[in-house]
């Protein structure tokens, strides 16, 4: 008997320790076009070698090393000639849009009284001018990695967000920020290069691979933040604690902005005089915000507050607010930090090793060590036990405590204050919290399973 359980317990652990390598799936050739400009009406084309141009009618031009492009009473020039709109630029060396240099292919297509600037090329050369913007260099290489792989998702998940527009994805943080060779580093390549082709999918789709800075110990369920469910992006606690250059903040609003922010929320309430947070979600975060007002009051998302008054104002949706009379602020008493996790319940009579692999609770790297060093088992079981597993259930959001009584001095106050944790909108990935991980030894697959539970990684051949 203890023999046939050894052999289930040894099945079990080589089998998840597989699952969690990449596997090789079948997909189309992965361009993407990337706006790098929109609404131009004039820039130059260059670069080291020569460059072939042609236009939607089939023509070619002869430019040399370096076009001139230009909008001209409704006509388009390429160095003094008629072309029609779209061009195409392509050379043996790289293409540059007005000085800067990038990888692939340059293409000029029209938008609305102008043209936007297209650099098509392969995912993998577009990683390289994404990674060194988005994240440090200087950080170990597993949560580079981890980058390097949710930024490739992402751009394929996300391709054709800007159609209309003529492209696939845009250079700035709406979607990633890009900045072609200028932004390539050789540690960032390598985690690209290492990562080659792996994706993150749910199901037989790619994944949601959302993002952000700080998320200060919990992630946000993404039903609080944009709507809908997925049951990969919810409400979780971060297994490592960290501090940040952002793990606190403060922020002061006046009458003004505020009233601003209501505004434009559509939700106007006059001159504010109170704000309270009326739900918040178990990790701390506030989920809804209401207003009072001297014509009345609102409720609106605290995600919505938060983006209407400026993300880099409001840094988080971790918060208190208080009002600021003259001299005198009053915060709410913070409200005590959930424990971390709960020990994963274990049925009687169930052995605890297998119902931990079950759930995902150890790392390729553990399995492993456990499967090459069966006297670790023990030890790697009080470590899951007391980090609580790896698949929480969703958390729903709670109703914060009711606001202590307050009596005003018959004038609004001047200015609210926030002071806050975290940085980003909390969905998905925590790239200081990935670095933390990683510097307790996890590798980017483990990351990439504690932060999207319930996906997997394949590589795209």
């Amino acid at each position: 008997m203890k023999t046939r359980k050894s052999i289930v317990v040894f099945s079990l652990i080589l089998a998840a320790v597989f699952c969690l390598f990449p596997k090789p799936v079948q997909a189309s050739p992965r361009l993407v076009r990337i706006g790098i400009a929109t609404g131009a009406q004039s820039g130059t084309v260059d670069s080291e070698g020569a460059l072939r141009c042609s236009d939607a009618g089939g023509r070619t031009f002869s430019v040399g090393r370096r076009a001139v492009v230009e909008l001209s009473a409704g006509r388009m020039l390429v160095n003094g000639q008629v072309a029609s709109l779209p061009l195409e630029f392509q050379g043996s060396h790289p293409v540059k849009w007005n000085g800067r240099p990038y990888r692939g292919n340059l293409s000029l297509v029209q938008y609305n009284s102008g043209f936007s600037v297209v650099n098509v090329l392969d995912v993998e050369s577009y990683l390289r001018g994404v990674l060194k913007i988005e994240v440090n260099p200087a950080w170990p290489m597993e949560a580079l990695k981890a980058q390097a792989v949710i930024a490739r998702t992402y751009a394929l998940r996300q391709a054709g967000r800007h159609g209309k527009e003529g492209f696939d994805l845009c250079a700035t943080t709406h979607c990633q920020a890009y900045r072609g060779m200028a932004a390539e580093d050789p540690k960032l390549d390598r985690a690209v290069s290492e990562t080659r082709g792996v994706v993150v999918l749910y199901g037989s789709q790619l994944a949601h691979t959302y993002y952000f800075s700080d998320g200060a110990g919990w992630t946000a369920d993404v039903s609080t933040v944009w709507g809908g469910r997925l049951p990969y992006l919810t409400c979780r606690p971060e297994p490592v604690p960290y501090e940040t250059p952002h793990s606190r903040w403060k922020a002061s609003l006046s009458q003004e902005a505020l009233q601003k922010i209501m505004n434009a929320l559509k939700a106007p309430v006059g001159t504010v005089l109170e704000i309270r947070t009326a739900q918040k979600d178990r990790g701390d975060r506030v989920t809804l915000l209401e207003v009072r007002g001297t014509s009345g009051s609102a409720t609106v998302k605290g995600h919505s507050f938060r983006m209407a008054a400026g993300s880099n104002l409001i840094r988080s949706t971790l918060f208190d607010v208080a009002f600021a009379g003259p001299g005198v602020t009053a915060y709410p008493a913070p409200l005590p930090t959930p424990p971390p996790s709960a020990p994963v319940p274990l049925k009687g009579g169930e052995d605890p090793l297998i119902v931990l692999t079950r759930q995902g609770a150890f790392s390729s790297t553990e399995l492993m060590d456990m499967l090459l060093h069966p006297e670790k088992r023990e030890d790697y079981i009080r470590k899951a036990l007391a980090r609580g597993g790896s698949h929480q259930a969703p958390i729903p959001a709670v109703p914060a405590p009711p606001a202590p009584a307050r009596s005003f001095s018959g004038t609004a106050p001047a200015f609210f204050d926030f002071q806050g944790r975290g940085w980003g909108h909390g969905v998905g990935l925590s790239q200081w919290g990935a670095k933390a991980l990683s510097e307790n030894g996890w590798d980017y697959r483990a990351i990439l399973n504690h932060y999207f539970p319930g996906t997997t990684l394949q590589v795209l051949r």
